[in-house]
């Protein structure tokens, strides 16, 4: 301090200490209105002015924890609003002669940066920060681009289950992904906003404000996750040829496997070995397919075999995937049975099931008759190797197990 002050006192001792030009911070009432003094000419030997700058050292930014609290009952032009939020800190605002608007209002508390965001947003304006000089200007277009990873295919499905007494159709309509993807796409835009989708690259080209490009990339990325969703279905049919029923008695069958007799069916099918030992006690038991097939959210799959017997068996199917880990199905399935190339009977069902990812879903009940040998009895049928013939059923079971697909990791299903 002794230091200090001896400095001082050198230098106001020394001739033409007193005319020391003084730079002083904006908002120094002195500084105000003050004009520049004429500095007289120095004697021979006299030392040159040292020039003393007042430094604040403290950081000052938009997001800086000091607040504005501002009230205008009139509306203001934003110049004059801008010139008192920027006052007593170090940054200059330069406005673009056609940024132009009024303010009226209340604002409270609030950091630089909400108050700029406050009062510009709503005219159409924009502020860009270059050092300490803030910019304002019109609002400008900005283009960006987005990856579209869809198939430019149309796909479509129709179906029709039943007779004319009682029939369900199902149809899903063969949409244009990538126009679908565009009407989306406007729907999120400005007036002044356009869109261009390259169908063939899967580019899908966005020009518009920045806020509205955000909610164009958020409605992308979202479509894209929720189409790329899918499922890998295992589906096993099969065939029970009864004995002695004409259906499967399936309160035996939840005996077999240690449920109560009245329990839901939904448990029985959940080790496909088990139910069909069970199902063994019944009758023969012949595995007609095993099909394995995976399908993207809310798109149609289609399985079909011809067994050797002149019947085939086909199945449709249309999943959705929710984020929940439930599978919802639409299936439809047809056991046909041919003679001299046509139909002789048809028995099919079309319904909608709601299964949990890894679990597996039942559909029975599907009967026919077939006609089956039975060795004759009797001195002359054994002669001759005559045999009779009887009329028993046969019953299907489908059971579909769906397993959701992570994209880039293996689920236990595929391990099997």
């Amino acid at each position: 301090m002794l230091r200090v002050l001896l400095t001082a006192a050198v230098l106001l001792a020394l001739p033409g200490a007193q005319d020391m030009p003084v730079a002083r911070l904006s908002g120094d009432a002195r500084a105000q209105g003050a004009s520049p003094s004429v500095q007289p000419p120095r004697a021979a030997g006299q030392l040159p002015p040292l020039p003393m700058t007042q430094i604040d050292s403290r950081v000052v930014t938009l997001d800086s924890p000091r607040r504005l609290s501002l009230t205008f009952a009139e509306p203001r032009p934003i110049d004059e609003v801008l010139a008192l939020l920027t006052a007593g800190t170090p940054f200059s605002v330069a406005i673009d002669p056609d940024a132009t608007g009024a303010f009226r209002g209340e604002l409270k508390q609030l950091t630089l940066r909400e108050a700029l965001a406050t009062i510009l947003g709503p005219l159409g304006l924009d502020y860009q920060v270059q050092g300490t000089v803030i910019r304002v200007r019109r609002r400008q277009l900005e283009t960006r681009l987005f990856d579209l990873d869809l198939l430019h295919v149309q796909r479509a499905l129709a179906r029709t289950t039943g007779d004319a007494s009682a029939s369900v159709s199902t149809s899903v309509a063969a949409d244009d992904v990538m126009n679908g993807v565009s009407d989306g796409v406007k729907a999120l835009l400005s007036d002044r906003g356009t869109v261009h989708v390259d169908k063939r690259a899967g580019l899908v080209q966005v020009t518009d404000f920045a806020e509205r490009l955000e909610r164009v990339a958020l409605y992308v990325e979202t479509l894209q996750q929720r189409s790329a969703r899918q499922v890998r279905l295992q589906a096993q049919a099969f065939e029970v040829m009864l004995r002695d029923a004409a259906a499967i008695d399936w309160r035996v069958v939840r005996e077999r496997l240690g449920l109560s007799r009245d329990a839901p069916e939904a448990g029985m099918a959940a080790d496909p070995a088990a139910l069909r030992s069970a199902l063994a006690l019944q009758g023969d038991v012949r595995v007609l397919w095993a099909p394995d097939v995976t399908a993207l959210n809310n798109e149609p799959a289609i399985v079909r075999v011809t067994t050797t017997e002149s019947t085939s068996l086909s199945m449709t199917i249309v999943p959705q995937i929710s984020a929940d880990g439930i599978v919802q199905i639409s299936i439809a399935h047809a056991w046909e049975e041919h003679a001299a190339n046509r139909k002789e009977r048809v028995s099919a069902a079309d319904t909608v099931m709601r299964i949990l990812d890894g679990q597996t879903g039942l559909i029975a009940g599907l009967v026919r008759p077939q006609e089956v040998a039975v060795p004759s009895t009797g001195r002359f049928g054994s002669i001759f190797g005559a045999t009779a013939k009887r009329i028993a059923h046969a019953e299907l079971v489908v059971l579909l197990r769906p397993t959701i697909v992570t994209p880039g990791t293996v689920s236990p299903a595929t391990r099997d």
